[in-house]
């Protein structure tokens, strides 16, 4: 298996989450025995509860099993009876046979068996930075709605001040009933999107607490900078040649190793193994005492493997193309990754260095204005909602920016995120 030192470094660090999965004795960490709103916090508990990964694990014991037993030589047969019941005629025997295994099957059985092991434990890898990758997803998406429903709560709660402050105006006849409505309804589209996004917010914990294995114990407020830079992943990403190291790849060149050890095997299978045997028979009449031996060689005439060996040729054919295959999706899901994290990160720049704090100077100026009597309320409302849409939108660029981002960590299969 080609791998370089970084690829040993993710090697390692799956191991150590393996023998964390297999100590069945450890604790497993709770909600009350463990803070679960920080990031690496969760992401520990998931590597100790997730069942994922104790499934991935008991398959890569279900795997060195198969290789153990493959390897092993036949038991060798005990038999005995009696040929001939005929008084003075009689006879009885006892004896041994052993089938003597030829060509090197049994080493080959092992090998093809062995590299199940390794695929199994590639397998787990993936699974580890699959469970990695869904909990960055969840959590900053979870960070995301967080951030919503503050800036959703200061929109409710201006909207309602500006809905007092306007149906006293309408009393006092400075304002009309059209004003009051138009306030209405903005506040009630606050109202609405302060909900779906606590609803979203309370599923996103949900999920994320299914997702770390502790389904029953709902996520509470998580602390995290969601405007903090993330990784810089474009220089990394470009080098399509980390892909080669990604678990998948290594999964389908383990695949090829293995065919062309099963063709290995499908050629040795026509030459035949022989059965010994050995034993002793006694009979009433002289001679008395009389030895046995045998050999059985099965001949090869009719059936020389002739089909699994044709099989396991285009079998060969078949896994190497699955290694350019599964290198090829790997290379497009991290284009479209990278795509998808320059396009938010591009748009998250842009709401902050432009247009937010032009929002910002609108909406400053639309207040003062509307205290010199100068614009209708009509004017406010638009520039309230352009400042609020570009606080969402900034939010929405950031939680875009890291989903690509965890998506492209899982793909690189970086140790390192943020």
């Amino acid at each position: 298996m080609r791998s370089s030192s970084c690829y040993w470094v993710v090697w390692v660090a799956s191991l150590l989450a393996l023998n964390r999965v297999s100590a069945q004795e450890t604790a497993l960490p709770t909600v009350e025995q463990a803070d679960k709103s920080d990031l690496a916090a969760i992401t520990a508990i998931a590597e100790e509860n997730s069942p994922l990964l104790r499934q991935v694990f008991a398959e890569i014991e279900i795997a060195r099993g198969k290789a153990l037993q493959v390897g092993l030589y036949p038991n060798p047969i005990a038999s005995g009876g009696s040929p001939q019941w005929a008084g003075s005629e009689s006879q009885y025997y006892s004896q041994l046979t052993q089938e003597i295994v030829t060509r090197g099957k049994l080493r080959l059985n092992r090998a093809a068996a062995t590299r199940e092991v390794t695929q199994a434990e590639l397998r787990f890898v993936r699974a580890r930075f699959d469970l990695l990758t869904a909990v960055l997803r969840e959590y900053y998406s979870i960070l995301a709605n967080q951030s919503r429903i503050a800036i959703l709560g200061q929109l409710v709660s201006i909207a309602r001040e500006s809905e007092t402050s306007v149906a006293k105006l309408v009393q006092g006849g400075e304002n009309t009933q059209a004003d009051l409505l138009l306030i209405e309804i903005e506040r009630q589209k606050a109202e609405v999107g302060l909900e779906n996004a606590q609803a979203f917010l309370d599923a996103n914990r949900h999920q994320l607490a299914a997702t770390i294995g502790t389904p029953s114990s709902p996520i509470a407020e998580l602390s995290g900078d969601l405007k903090g830079p993330s990784s810089e992943f474009n220089m990394l990403a470009r080098r399509e040649g980390v892909l080669d190291e990604n678990a998948l790849v290594e999964i389908a060149r383990t695949e090829a190793d293995r065919t062309r050890i099963l063709l290995q095997r499908a050629i040795a299978e026509p030459f035949p193994n022989v059965t010994v045997g050995g034993g002793y028979m006694q009979q009433a009449s002289f001679p008395n005492n009389i030895g046995l031996l045998s050999v059985e060689v099965p001949v090869p005439v009719w059936n020389r493997n002739q089909g699994n060996i044709r099989s396991a040729r285009a079998s060969i054919s078949s896994a190497t193309a699955s290694i350019q295959r599964t290198r090829n999706d790997l290379i497009g899901q991290l284009a479209m990754a990278v795509g998808r994290y320059e396009v938010a990160a591009q748009q998250a720049k842009r709401f902050e260095t432009a247009i937010i704090p032009k929002a910002k100077e609108s909406l400053s100026i639309t207040q003062k204005a509307i205290k010199g009597g100068q614009f209708s309320t009509l004017m406010l409302l638009q520039a309230q909602r352009s400042a609020f849409e570009a606080d969402l939108g900034y939010i929405n660029s950031l939680e875009l920016r890291w989903l690509a981002a965890a998506e492209i960590a899982g793909l690189l299969q970086s140790e390192v995120f943020p």
